[in-house]
């Protein structure tokens, strides 16, 4: 069977709210277009209908297989990024470690002030966090539906900035921890460290081509 253009479409608008995420629905349309192009029926929407439930198993299937593999994708992709922010400790963690411990040692010496570090480590989150966002909005708006990563995407990098948050409303809450100013200074050197850490294994892992629904 041919497919004209306007099939194609009608294809399309039929089983566009059913799967959640776009990985999906490009999924099932592609199946869809394969098994209609290879069979000699004629075209029409029960042919597309019985498609769907000989090798789906229905459209009620469809969604609680998507919902089923969006959790073992998010376990993969999770299981990803402690790995990358593991070897990222490893190194150049050392060398930021390193830089951290100059930066102590220092202070003994020569006043240190430690503002700085805390905005930087606040531009920093809030940057990844932008960015993070600003792609998924972007690619729902260009693909008009969500990616089936876009929720673990969106929650790495938030991590960021809940991190800074309890660390504000904690750490360098004097009602809550009174740190002395030596105190204060190796706390903020440790935020410091995660941030850099953090950073740079997120951009580790947006880089990262997961591989979707491919065999």
């Amino acid at each position: 069977m041919v497919l004209t253009e306007e099939q194609k479409t009608e294809i399309r608008e039929y089983i566009v709210t059913v799967p959640k995420f776009r990985e999906t629905y490009n999924e099932l349309y592609d199946h869809i277009l394969n098994a209609l192009e290879d069979s000699n029926t004629v075209f029409s929407i029960e042919e597309v209908i019985a498609i769907v439930n000989r090798d789906f198993g229905g459209f009620n299937e469809i969604v609680y297989q998507e919902k089923i593999y969006q959790k073992e994708i998010g376990k993969k992709y999770n299981k990803h990024f402690r790995s990358l922010f593991i070897d990222t400790l490893k190194w150049p963690g050392v060398l930021i470690f390193a830089f951290c411990a100059l930066l102590y040692f220092s202070s003994k010496t020569t006043p240190f002030n430690t503002k700085p570090l805390l905005v930087a480590s606040i531009i920093c989150s809030i940057a990844v966090a932008i960015f993070g966002y600003a792609t998924i909005v972007i690619n729902r708006i260009k693909h008009a539906k969500y990616s089936i990563l876009d929720g673990y995407l969106g929650l790495e990098c938030s991590s960021g900035l809940a991190v800074i948050n309890v660390f504000l409303h904690s750490v360098l809450n004097e009602n809550v921890f009174n740190l002395s100013n030596e105190g204060k200074l190796i706390a903020m050197l440790a935020l410091h460290f995660f941030c850099v850490i953090y950073v740079r294994t997120f951009i580790k892992t947006f880089k990262t081509k997961f591989k979707i629904l491919t065999a």
